[in-house]
């Protein structure tokens, strides 16, 4: 049966009323990428995660209980009864500590990227607010309208004036959405790979060769395309371009899987057959896509990795 719409945002809204995010996550466990790496607290420019990347293994872990809900009979089965008898969306993740350590580090690689390159950059930790973009993708204006006015308060009330992101859903979200429905919204806000200092970038990897997947709202939306092309010569990396690449990038399937992951997946697979038909190491720049793809990819042979694990700090 399909997913009830009407499930899924019940969920999402109990889920920002406990723990401030759509999938219920524990802020410490949000923040945990950043103790001992002396990360100030806070400070004018901030380094904002949204806690997207560190929710890889919860979206993923998510989307496969919704897939088995939605390919079941509805006489025997219902998402709202299901997700009543689990308590969050943690206790669904059994990666390994080393799996969780992968996600975490993604985030640390940026954070310490951008201090490397003289930036005096700070975290909020675990006072981090999500930013919204979730409710905003569903439709759910009036819940995103209070929430995003909830975040722009927290940022005036610590003084913070740059945000720094690192994922296109957070980035276009706070850029160019939050100035429409926040009045007097003014943080200065820019994603990572436009402040990289190319020259000082080094190869943490022996990568031979990669397939670049762009996600939609970098490429799309915001025009983020020669960037990380720039970061991969600069790293010596030889990247292939799928038919569909850049500005005409094609779709990972997300965040569709919230509402209807078989069809968010058939979307994957028709992406993934595309990248697989000229290479097997894709390089990805989104944590969504991350998740979608990285739940295909072995049907398809090809592994995923994010650019931000190509680069040593």
């Amino acid at each position: 049966m399909p997913v009830k719409l009407s499930d899924v945002i019940s969920m999402i809204r109990d889920n920002m009323r406990k723990s401030g995010n759509p999938l219920g996550i524990d802020p410490r466990q949000c923040s945990s990428w950043a103790y001992g790496y002396g990360i100030p607290r806070g400070g004018p420019t901030i380094i904002y995660t949204s806690c997207m990347y560190q929710s890889i293994p919860y979206i993923v872990a998510l989307t496969n209980l919704l897939e088995k809900v939605e390919g079941a009979p509805s006489a025997l089965i219902s998402f709202g009864r299901i997700f009543a008898k689990v308590i969050n969306v943690a206790e669904l993740v059994s990666e390994s500590l080393d799996d969780l350590e992968r996600y975490r580090s993604m985030v640390r690689n940026i954070a310490l990227m951008i201090k490397k390159h003289g930036i005096d950059v700070g975290y909020l930790y675990e006072e981090e607010p999500y930013s919204g973009s979730l409710l905003y993708e569903l439709g759910l204006e009036d819940d995103f309208i209070e929430h995003a006015r909830k975040v722009a308060k927290i940022f005036r009330e610590k003084g913070i004036k740059k945000a720094i992101t690192i994922d296109p859903h957070t980035y276009y979200i706070l850029s160019k959405v939050y100035p429409k429905y926040v009045e007097g919204f003014s943080i200065e806000v820019s994603h990572y790979l436009e402040i990289l200092n190319l020259e000082s970038l080094v190869k943490k990897q022996d990568v031979k060769e990669v397939v670049i997947h762009d996600p939609c709202l970098l490429a799309r939306f915001m025009g983020i395309v020669e960037h990380q092309r720039k970061v991969l010569e600069g790293l010596g990396i030889p990247y292939k371009e799928p038919q569909r690449s850049g500005r005409r990038t094609r779709c990972c399937g997300g965040p569709l899987e919230s509402i209807s992951p078989r069809l968010s997946k058939k979307i994957g697979e028709l992406r993934a057959e595309e990248l697989a038909s000229i290479g097997k190491k894709v390089v990805v720049l989104c944590p969504i896509c991350f998740s979608n793809l990285s739940r295909i990819s072995k049907a398809y042979g090809i592994e995923i990795a994010d650019l931000s694990e190509m680069i040593t700090t």
